[in-house]
């Protein structure tokens, strides 16, 4: 295994450790109300409260240079506790069109997984959270709607919150993706090369009455080991609306950086959560 991935795991491992303490001014922070459900392509340090499940649709578009694609995830998040979530995201619907080639479609792959949140450590405004997902590759590899991996997430989120800024937050993602082969193509030549990924964001929003603006930086790479050949790099603004009885609404708006990366996409999502025990009582 090649130094490089030593070195991810290291800096991966290093913020963990280094999550800022509070400092004297932070002291005595009230934990304040979630001011947003989700961004685009960054995970947040948000759980989901103990009995409160929440719904997504997602609407994903993109085109590269010789291809467009366009998939419709749907997404449930379960609180176990305040602080543990489960989650599941399908991709029910992918279509794939590529030039000169017939479009292809059916269902994409599925993803499980579980999140823990440390929120307003030692009353400060610093959040971190931890969590793990596992992707399995349900779509079909003869489509090109699967990569065909089975692929194992850990990862860490840190975030700040800045109240003065009208309660802007920075946050930032970081994980390591190690991929299995479960399906391959019938051409060797044409497979995917097995190689790990490591996936990097960092963000902010600024919420502004109903309206909430975003902003990310997004980068997956697998070139660091097992001659892996992709490096793709994204600029993600994005507006979400936060309408009554917990809705949400969101679009945004990732532009390609790299030869790797599509060059523009959308993504439109639709959130609504409610809490399932209060509902029963």
């Amino acid at each position: 295994m090649k130094p490089s991935f030593w070195i991810i795991c290291a800096a991966t491992l290093s913020l963990l450790l280094m999550t800022p303490l509070a400092s004297a001014q932070d002291r005595d922070v009230e934990p304040r109300e979630q001011p947003i459900q989700e961004v685009f392509q960054t995970g947040l340090v948000y759980t989901q409260e103990r009995g409160e499940l929440q719904l997504s649709y997602i609407s994903r578009f993109s085109r590269g240079k010789d291809h467009s694609s366009v998939q419709t995830p749907f997404n449930l998040e379960y609180g176990i506790t305040d602080r543990w979530q489960v989650e599941l995201e399908w991709n029910a619907m992918s279509r794939r069109t590529a030039t000169g080639e017939e479009a292809t479609s059916g269902r994409g792959d599925l993803n499980i997984g579980t999140q823990y949140s440390f929120m307003n450590i030692r009353r400060s405004n610093f959040h971190s959270a931890v969590g793990f997902e596992v992707t399995v590759p349900t779509g079909s590899v003869k489509k090109n709607l699967s990569e065909g991996f089975i692929e194992y997430e850990p990862y860490l989120i840190v975030a700040r919150d800045f109240p003065k800024l009208n309660h802007m937050q920075i946050f930032s993602q970081v994980g390591v993706g190690f991929v299995q082969r479960a399906h391959g193509q019938v051409a060797a030549a044409d497979q995917e090369p097995a190689a790990h990924k490591f996936n990097f964001n960092v963000g902010t929003f600024i919420p502004f009455r109903h309206l909430v603006f975003t902003g990310e930086f997004n980068l997956t790479t697998n070139r660091w080991n097992h001659n892996g050949r992709e490096r793709e790099m994204y600029a993600t603004p994005g507006l979400v609306w936060r309408l009554p009885r917990s809705w949400e609404i969101g679009v945004g708006a990732p532009v390609g950086l790299t030869a790797d990366s599509d060059n523009f996409g959308a993504v439109i999502k639709v959130v609504y959560e409610f809490n399932t025990l209060r509902r029963s009582q």
